[in-house]
């Protein structure tokens, strides 16, 4: 078995590993992005207040959030494979604390453990995709990660608001967390750390110890921050809706059903994979990521803008401008490969887990500003947010001028 090159070619337990990453991060993403159809079920079979809703959204993402620097250590340190098998078995655990919760805290401590679970699959998939495939087509194969786990995305809408309408909340997270199980079994046999004849690079950190100091060297890339910035607008827009706000948005002003809710939904999370697939490619056709990523900003602000700003939108338009949000911020998969090609191989794990730490924190915030403005207004609230998102990605973008692209960093 030959070690990955510059070839087009895709060696077989390369693409295994693609196959089983992308499993593992779309079970991710239904959990992030399922809490639209599932949090207001729990919460009127249990009777929870819907000011409470924005900490049960906001704890998986905050969870994630705290742990995206140990893991991006561990990660650089131990490998995925014996890292994910421990992690996702935590997942399966707040599967199982979900199935069975009576209670607000049961809740909450089972959405932690999602968090927790599932905050390493991306991070672990980009380490792997560093070592098995060719640097020039990370973007390529980041993007058909994305569109691969698109599935998990769309099991978290129509289909899951359907199932729970036949069958109750509880079962779904019973039939999530066996299927998670299986795939950390085919997981264990099929993941390698390195391809055959692969060099470690002299500075591979040898203890945790070692991963921390490297870590400032993360901390000091020039222009570094300005990424960052980028990168706390770069999940939230779209992820709130989705995983949270959007089913109570289309209920309290709209006055759709639960299943109304989730086919609009539905048709959000479909245009998840055509923008993960439409953006990759371009991070090889066009010189600049920089300008890509600023086009795609640039629109999300002109729709949420829209949004906020303009009342009484029909239903249709919307949908349309949901549609748009999703398919945008897809245009992480360039941001992504513009960080992994910044920094060597054996400092991907911590430089991308810090980028995306910040995506993760910029969700959870997008999530409590949601609660903060419809405490203000339980109707114009939507609206206030709407807006408060347009400045969000507005400062970031002016941060992001900043950031200068150049040759990828040499160690």
């Amino acid at each position: 078995m030959s070690e990955p090159d510059n070839s087009t070619v895709i060696h077989r337990r390369a693409y295994y590993i693609f196959v089983i990453s992308s499993v593992l991060f779309g079970l991710g993403q239904f959990h992030r992005l399922s809490g639209a159809v599932t949090i207001p079920a729990i919460a009127a079979d249990l009777e929870f207040a819907v000011d409470s809703l924005g900490f049960i959204a906001a704890a998986l993402f905050f969870t994630s959030a705290i742990l995206q620097v140990p893991n991006g250590m561990l990660l650089d340190r131990f490998g995925p494979r014996r890292l994910v098998p421990l992690y996702v078995g935590a997942a399966v655990g707040g599967c199982l604390v979900l199935a069975y919760a009576t209670t607000y805290e049961a809740v909450v401590l089972g959405r932690v453990l999602l968090g927790a679970g599932f905050s390493i699959t991306m991070m672990s998939a980009y380490v792997l995709f560093a070592r098995w495939f060719p640097a020039d087509r990370f973007a390529t194969i980041a993007s058909w990660l994305m569109a691969a786990s698109g599935v998990g995305s769309i099991l978290a809408s129509y289909p899951l608001s359907f199932f729970i309408d036949l069958f109750g909340w509880r079962p779904a997270y019973l039939i999530v967390a066996i299927f998670t199980l299986v795939a950390i079994v085919v997981g264990i046999w099929v993941v390698r750390d390195f391809p055959p004849a692969y060099k470690v690079h002299k500075d591979q950190p040898a203890s945790i110890k070692d991963s921390i100091k490297g870590y400032m060297g993360v901390l000091k890339y020039p222009r570094f921050f300005y990424m960052l910035a980028m990168g706390f607008v770069a999940f939230g827009p779209a992820t709130t809706i989705l995983g949270m706000w959007g089913g109570p948005y289309l209920e309290n002003v709209y006055g759709l059903s639960g299943v109304e809710r989730g086919e609009i939904l539905f048709l959000m999370v479909i245009a998840v994979p055509f923008g993960a697939l439409f953006f990759g490619p371009l991070d090889r056709r066009f010189k600049s990521r920089k300008a890509i990523i600023m086009v795609a900003v640039f629109a999300e602000i002109i729709v949420f803008a829209i949004l906020g700003l303009i009342p009484n939108l029909p239903l249709w338009s919307v949908c349309n401008l949901f549609v748009i949000i999703a398919f945008l911020q897809q245009h992480y998969v360039v941001l992504a490969a513009q960080c992994r090609a910044s920094f060597p191989d054996h400092m991907v794990g911590r430089a991308n887990s810090t980028l995306n730490l910040t995506s993760i924190m910029g969700v959870a915030f997008m999530q409590s500003l949601f609660g903060w403005g419809l405490l203000y207004s339980p109707i114009e609230g939507y609206r206030i947010s709407f807006v408060g998102i347009a400045l969000l990605l507005s400062l970031a973008l002016i941060l992001y001028i900043g950031f200068r692209e150049g040759t990828p960093k040499k160690s």
